[in-house]
């Protein structure tokens, strides 16, 4: 673990690797840094560095009192600075969950910065079209549900159901999730329900791929489908039969191949047509 002082407030990372290829990761709602790190052991490490940061109130990164300094916005602009004090450009961002739509906001702001985008069974970028009331009751209803689901020793957002527990990086993982403050919660969920990036996104020039599992309780597949129309034309897709909301975490082998082909095969290729183009 390593920690980066930003303007206002200290993040907590995870790194492997020391190679040229980078690969930076963001968590999700409940989760942690620690969701990533099977893929992460599974990188070669001469060939990739990968960063897996926890997001404010995550892990032992710093933890502010108000719902409103936590979100999509705000975690899309610390990772922003995370790149810039770590002289970060020209790397492929991963998010997975609530997650998927913190890296969407990153790379709606800040393209130049990114050779590919992976979205993980994502958020919508575009959030819900409910009242204020109504996304507050939600909201309301979803913290007490979290509540009963830590009462009984769940890990939360389905990572328990298929996890062993016994293990040392789910020990982890699920302390993480048990330990996330409401106040996290509270904001990421007000600010996912929120979060309106419609055109934006489909105007991205870096590849793009959105992975998915097609059991996904919390997002269904319906859901993924109806979020990747909304990418640029040529967005990749990939679909596991029989996974849930983790393949990082429950297929850690199988999202790393996918993870590969993208970076080390599709990128390039874009890249090459993009220059011949320009010849």
């Amino acid at each position: 673990m390593a920690f980066t002082q930003l303007a206002s407030v200290r993040l907590e990372h995870i790194q492997f690797g020391h190679g040229p290829q980078r690969v930076l990761l963001i968590h999700g709602f409940q989760a942690s840094a620690r969701i990533w790190q099977r893929a992460q052991e599974l990188l070669p490490a001469e060939r990739y560095t990968t960063v897996a940061i926890n997001n404010r109130g995550a892990g032992q990164s710093d933890a502010p009192p108000n719902d409103g300094d936590y979100g999509v916005e705000v975690f899309a602009n610390d990772a922003f600075e995370w790149t810039q004090l770590h002289g970060w450009s020209d790397f492929t961002l991963v998010g997975h969950s609530l997650g998927g739509a913190t890296v969407a906001q990153f790379a709606v702001d800040h393209p130049e910065l990114l050779t590919g985008l992976v979205l993980l069974d994502p958020a919508d970028p575009d959030g819900r079209d409910a009242p204020a009331d109504a996304i507050e009751k939600f909201i309301a209803e979803r913290m007490e549900a979290r509540r009963r689901q830590r009462a009984l020793g769940g890990g939360g957002d389905g990572i328990d159901s298929r996890s062993d527990v016994t293990d040392p990086v789910m020990r982890a993982l699920v302390a993480d999730i048990d330990a996330a403050p409401d106040q996290r919660l509270r904001g990421s969920l007000r600010s996912m329900l929120n979060v309106r990036l419609g055109r934006r996104i489909k105007d991205l020039p870096m590849p793009v791929l959105l992975m998915g599992g097609d059991a996904d309780a919390l997002i269904p597949i319906q859901n993924m489908l109806a979020t990747w129309a909304k990418y640029p034309a040529g967005t990749g897709l990939h679909i596991w039969h029989g996974l849930g909301h983790s393949p990082n975490l429950d297929a850690p082998a199988q999202f790393v191949d996918v993870l590969r082909q993208f970076i080390e095969v599709t990128i390039p290729a874009r890249l090459r047509r993009l220059s011949a183009q320009a010849d």
